[in-house]
This record gives structure tokens, sequence and C-alpha cells, in this order.
């Protein structure tokens, strides 16, 4: 089996991360065909069921608040493209399309969704502060989420998609979905394996913020 990694695993959109297959945490097979040197995970929590949880989660999940409901704090950077910048495409098949126009979302306060484009400083408890840019953005009738990129490499480089679904069976779920490989140079390139497991473990803990009585915290 040739063990180059596929050109669809790449949207050939130049953005500012570390990484090299942007957009690939969209492709439901990235688990089993991750970019190569990467680790995949995929992670799920059950969060109830109905539109109305479907919504309040959903909601939750696009104004940051599984991060900052799992003690992650997040500093928006704003996002200078963000206006033009609708993240990548891709069709059944995983080839890349043109990208469609933006629409902004809002939660039931008023406070904007995630935008694609968007760029923020995320630290988690006792780790070092990492750049990001918000890659793509879904906005379906049963589908909410974003994965962010990383934008420098100090630490675990990759794409992390979080996601809220609303089933067939009326079930919801939290989906944490992405690659993630160890940096390469310096300090952090010596301890690139345990901040990979660091930041693949702390993906349950956002999830789990989006359940019933966990209320994200402003930070």
């Amino acid at each position: 089996m040739n063990a180059v990694t596929p050109p669809r695993r790449g949207s050939h959109v130049e953005m500012p991360v570390a990484y090299a297959a942007v957009g690939a945490s969209k492709l439901p097979d990235i688990t089993r065909f991750p970019p190569a040197g990467a680790t995949p995970y995929e992670e799920s929590v059950r969060l109830g069921s109905g539109q109305p949880r479907f919504l309040t989660a959903s909601s939750h999940l696009m104004t940051w608040g599984a991060q900052r409901g799992a003690g992650v704090t997040v500093e928006e950077l704003g996002g200078a493209d963000s206006d033009t910048y609708t993240g990548p495409e891709f069709g059944v098949d995983g080839t890349p399309e043109a990208p469609v126009e933006r629409e902004e979302h809002f939660a039931p306060d008023g406070t904007p969704f995630i935008a694609a484009g968007a760029r923020a400083r995320i630290t988690r408890p006792g780790a070092t502060p990492r750049d990001v840019l918000v890659i793509y953005t879904i906005n379906e009738p049963r589908r909410a989420g974003f994965a962010w990129g990383t934008s420098d490499a100090e630490g675990a480089i990759g794409e992390q998609l979080f996601l809220v679904e609303h089933r067939e069976d009326d079930s919801v779920w939290a989906v944490g979905r992405g690659f993630l490989a160890p940096a390469k140079v310096g300090l952090f390139g010596r301890k690139g394996r345990s901040d990979l497991q660091v930041a693949i473990d702390t993906v349950t803990s956002q999830l789990e913020a989006l359940l019933p009585g966990a209320a994200p915290e402003a930070s």
C-alpha cells in the first residue's frame, strides 16, 4: 500500500497553520487514514435527546462553552480573514470544492458563533498557551461544530474538530475528532509525545462540559 498521503487530504488554501492536511478532520475516514506521522482520535459523549438539547448544546459549543466549561482559557484574537474566509469544503468523495458564502449565526443571547478564520489563544490547565485558527465551521439542521488548527509548533500540532450531532434516533451527541503529531524541534520536540497525549486526553472533558448542568465559565 502506498504510504504517500493522498492529495485530497489538503485544501490547497494558504493559511497560517503549522501542519499540512488542512481540513482533513472533516473527513469521516480520518481516523483510519490520518496524515503521515499523526495520531488520529475520535471521542463521543451522549448529551441527551431532543431538539431543545441539541440547540442548547450547539449554542454552548459555538461560543467556546466546551473549552471554558472544561477550564480551558480562551482569548479571542480576532479574525482578519473571517469576513472572506469560509474554510475548506469537501464533496462526498473527499474532493475539495469551492467554498460557499459564509452566514453569520448567533446564540439566543446575541453572542456571535465562532466563525471560520477566527483566531484564538487557548490555554489548557498547566499547559503552554497555543495559538489556533478556526479552519471551518459546521452549521446544519442536525449538526453544529468547528475545527481549529494549530498556528504554532509549541507542542502537539494538527487539527481538532468539536461537533454536536442530533442523530436519527433523536439522541444528541458531542463528538471530538482530529489528528495530532508531536512537534519535532526544540524543547517541545523532546516532550512531544507527552504533550500530544495531554491534548487528546482533554478532548473528553471539553465534550463533557456540554452535558446538562455543566455551566461554561466566561474566561
